[in-house]
């Protein structure tokens, strides 16, 4: 029987996302065989991940405010915003107690050996919450688009989005248009970059792997696997519970429509960078809504972090052993509550973690020795945080569609009975 267009083209977008895995696996192949000369072709696969983030900024502004301005109402704008706002929050608190749990009760840093770093290394300041609020506004929008303040370009997009939801009939329609189109531009421009996947995937993984090598990997092992059990754990209980409970979607499912992402972000171990594959995923492989993807997706990859929440419990937990710095109720409970701040600020560039893990062990008082040493690591833990990141942004993006066509359906339900 012949095959219906729409099979071929599945099967067509199915054979994309084997050529990424393949060229995963084959990149750190070449990478542990070759060793250091791998990385020579490094400046390929940074070169791939410039055309990604080339047009983030006009990305995220088109993209959020055609989502924002999709919405019927001011009031099914704020209730879908709070719904991702509150998710985020929870399960980032989810991330950061996981983080140091599990830690606590496998001990990996019990034995550990250290050499003390003799580097110094400049840390910000923890912001007040004054100072935190007041910088997530932009006094010049081309200054922050110059410098791609992702805060900042989100409270734009918000700004703006809002404001042609609220614009009369009649005015606002020409203006949701011309965003519309200028983010169907985004996307066409994105896919060209796409097209170059698996030659920028198989640098990235052969540069890293060829820098790094195995034997010296092996001496952090412990850490990294104690990481990466938290991270299954968490995709696990929090986000595949959550989407199984409300939507009825199973683990299997949700990882196999979702792998393009965590293929991307394995990768660029940038969350700004999977964006526009997220957008894909969501819309197509699991038909949410532009309006809330356009929300969920560019607003989760500035402000959640579980990845990043989850790194910083297990460093720290971690250096607490390793160092013999017994931890008090206070102080895990500083490590969780100033980890949720940071994290919420997160950059969303590769290597943005490790700063955030840096200013949470400067704000708790732990040394930073062992934080100094993950960062020579800190792309082996990178692929983790980046890759929770984005699965918890498509996650909330999947739930709080199917709790939005739930509730439209029961709607439409009442006016029939009515």
């Amino acid at each position: 029987m012949g095959q219906t267009k729409k099979e071929v083209q599945k099967k067509k977008r199915m054979s994309d996302i084997t050529k990424i895995l393949i060229a995963m696996l084959l990149g750190s192949a070449v990478g542990i065989l070759v060793g250091e000369s791998a990385t020579k072709i490094g400046f390929i696969g940074d070169s791939w991940l410039n055309m990604m983030k080339m047009f983030l900024v006009p990305i995220v502004i088109c993209m959020l405010v055609k989502g924002i301005s999709s919405m019927d109402s001011p009031e099914a704008l704020g209730r879908i915003g709070l719904r991702f706002i509150l998710f985020y929050v929870f399960t980032t608190i989810c991330a950061g107690l996981l983080g140091i749990a599990v830690p606590m009760l496998l001990k990996p840093g019990v034995g550990f050996k250290y050499t003390i770093a003799t580097e110094t290394v400049a840390i910000k300041e923890l912001p007040s919450a004054a100072q935190f609020f007041t910088s997530m506004f932009s006094s010049n929008i081309f200054a922050t688009f110059t410098k791609a303040d992702m805060m900042q370009v989100l409270i734009i997009a918000i700004i703006i989005g809002v404001g042609v939801v609220m614009l009369p009939a009649g005015k606002r329609e020409p203006v949701r248009d011309w965003f519309n189109s200028m983010a169907d531009l985004m996307m066409s421009l994105i896919n060209i970059a796409l097209k170059l996947a698996p030659i920028g995937v198989f640098c990235l993984m052969a540069s890293a792997l060829g820098k790094y090598g195995l034997g010296l990997l092996l001496t952090i092992a412990k850490l990294i696997g104690v990481f990466y059990l938290c991270c299954a754990v968490h995709l696990i209980v929090v986000y595949c519970l959550l989407l199984t409970a409300f939507t009825g979607i199973g683990p299997l499912e949700f990882l196999k429509k979702a792998f393009p992402t965590f293929a991307t972000s394995v990768s660029t171990c940038s969350s700004n960078a999977v964006i526009p594959v997220s957008m894909e995923v969501a819309t197509k492989n699991f038909e949410c809504g532009e309006g809330v993807a356009g929300l969920g997706i560019p607003l989760g990859a500035t402000v959640n972090k579980d990845g990043v929440a989850i790194l910083c419990g297990s460093v720290l937990v971690f250096s607490s052993q390793a160092m013999g710095i017994p931890l008090t109720l206070s102080m895990i409970l500083n490590i969780l509550f100033v980890t949720t701040l940071v994290t919420s600020a997160g950059s969303g560039v590769p290597g943005g973690g490790l700063m955030n893990l840096m200013i949470v062990g400067t704000a708790v008082g732990m040394p930073l020795d062992i934080i100094i040493m993950v960062g020579g690591f800190y792309r082996f833990f990178d692929m983790g945080t980046t890759s929770m990141n984005c699965l918890g942004d498509m996650s909330a993006t999947v739930l709080i569609d199917r709790l939005e066509k739930r509730r439209l359906q029961k709607e439409m339900k009442r006016r029939k009975q009515c």
